[in-house]
């Protein structure tokens, strides 16, 4: 483990509902520039849909979680809701997926990352049973793993979460986005 590891270790940002429909517009560079201010280093952004890796001495992910929030709140003016986790939570939630997850291109693949304080579990039993023939759903350290037919998308039982209550304890990404922060997570 190098002493930067060791003295700033690695932790990312899942950010809910920023860029998403024309709302909630934050500018990468305006996000990372955030980041840095709260004195976060290493501070890199992938994609519009907020998602921010960084380096930390403050390893307290509860805590993290409440500066963030609170930060990105007061400074682009919205309710902000964040996942932080760190590297080896990270790892822990996607080594957890299914073994098919993300690699069938038949079906769409989402990981629905639950904000602190909710359950998979307790979220899944809120929810109606996924029609097997079109998706599947598994639970997960943290996360929901979803997979729907590209072919019946609008069958699914889960096309339906956006309308739920349970939608607001949630962050979702795709596999491509889920399988590139891991790969980000060794770089930064």
């Amino acid at each position: 483990m190098s002493r930067e590891e060791e003295t700033h270790p690695r932790f990312l940002a899942l950010l809910r509902g920023i860029n998403v429909g024309g709302k909630n517009i934050v500018p990468k560079d305006a996000l990372r520039g955030c980041f840095e201010d709260m004195g976060f280093s290493s501070v890199r952004t992938y994609i519009q849909s907020g998602n921010i890796l960084f380096r930390s001495k403050d390893t307290d992910v509860p805590a993290l979680t409440e500066a963030i929030e609170r930060a990105l709140s007061g400074r682009f003016s919205y309710k902000a809701r964040a996942v932080v986790l760190s590297r080896k939570s990270y790892r822990t939630a996607v080594d957890a997926a299914p073994g098919d997850w993300g690699q069938d291109d038949e079906r769409m693949h989402h990981a629905l990352f639950t904000l602190a304080g909710a359950d998979p579990k307790g979220i899944l039993a809120l929810l109606p049973s996924p029609r097997l023939e079109w998706e599947t759903v598994t639970p997960g350290p943290g996360v929901i793993y979803w997979s729907v037919s590209r072919a019946r998308p609008t069958r699914s039982t889960w096309v339906k979460l956006p309308a739920s209550r349970e939608y607001q304890k949630l962050t979702a990404r795709n596999h491509n986005t889920v399988f590139r922060l891991r790969q980000l997570f060794e770089e930064i």
